[in-house]
């Protein structure tokens, strides 16, 4: 259960990164941050030394964490069932397409009660991570999906009739919004670096090479700066750029798509 009266420490992990955040009581501000590279194995630890070594307060007591895309297996569960009903199906699903029994399955409703996100952890992580932090003295409260932070977060820019591209280090999640409901997943590995690959497949997905009018698509970057390299692509398709570092959109107006780069 959350406690919005005490402070509170925020991970959030990628495969080559950890940012580590204390967040203050009620405002939720950050207070100190720290980033480290490296595994996971290894960022996680000297994020939080070098939290500790920062001085200024102890840790707190308890932390909560969220795993990246590329950690967790996905699906969408249909808005009509219950949550015991979505976490035993997503547990069958999970067993079925998988072969594996002993993942860690968790249900979470999606922004606007549009369905259930399910998603299925490596019990191995799990264990990494909570040895991890009680070794700094902190107990692992709460493991969130990075997916469900960032829906939320855009949930009021983007409409109910939109593709969603999420870039990750190692892919994209590609999500399809009809309805206002979220009806389609899909994890793409590939190196979200090499542009005219990711245009490629995001245009596929959208169906704009096969259609004139194709569903708005909105792509959501890590930061600022990333959002930068992928401007001139973003004017030339009309795509609205999002950042999560602020977010607000940086839409690519139709009237400049055609002006030169």
């Amino acid at each position: 259960m959350s406690q919005p009266w005490k402070s509170e420490l925020l991970l959030r992990l990628t495969r080559g990164s950890c940012v580590a955040q204390v967040l203050a009581p009620w405002s939720r501000r950050v207070v100190h941050e720290a980033h480290a590279e490296g595994s996971i194995g290894v960022a996680l630890p000297q994020a939080l030394k070098a939290l500790q070594e920062d001085g200024a307060a102890a840790l707190p007591r308890q932390a909560r964490l969220l795993v990246p895309d590329e950690l967790a297996y996905l699906s969408l569960r249909p808005a009509s069932a219950d949550w015991p009903t979505a976490q035993r199906e997503a547990q069958t699903h999970f067993v079925q397409t998988l072969g594996r029994q002993d993942l860690v399955v968790q249900v979470v409703s999606l922004p606007g009660r549009s369905g259930w996100l399910a998603a299925a952890i490596e019990p191995a992580d799990l264990q990494a991570w909570q040895q991890a932090l009680a070794q700094a003295g902190v107990r692992l409260a709460h493991v969130e999906l990075a997916l469900l932070d960032d829906l939320q977060a855009i949930a009021g820019h983007v409409g109910d009739d939109a593709v969603i591209a999420v870039l990750r280090d190692e892919g994209m999640t590609l999500l399809r919004v009809a309805g206002g409901t979220l009806e389609e997943l899909i994890w793409d590995r590939c190196d979200t670096r090499a542009q005219r690959l990711v245009e490629q497949r995001l245009l596929a997905f959208q169906g704009g090479i096969h259609s004139s009018s194709p569903e708005p698509l909105w792509l959501v970057c890590r930061s600022a700066a990333q959002c930068e390299l992928w401007q001139r692509l973003a004017r030339g398709h009309q795509w609205t750029l999002l950042s999560r570092e602020a977010v607000v959109p940086q839409v690519a107006a139709a009237s400049d798509a055609a002006s030169p780069a």
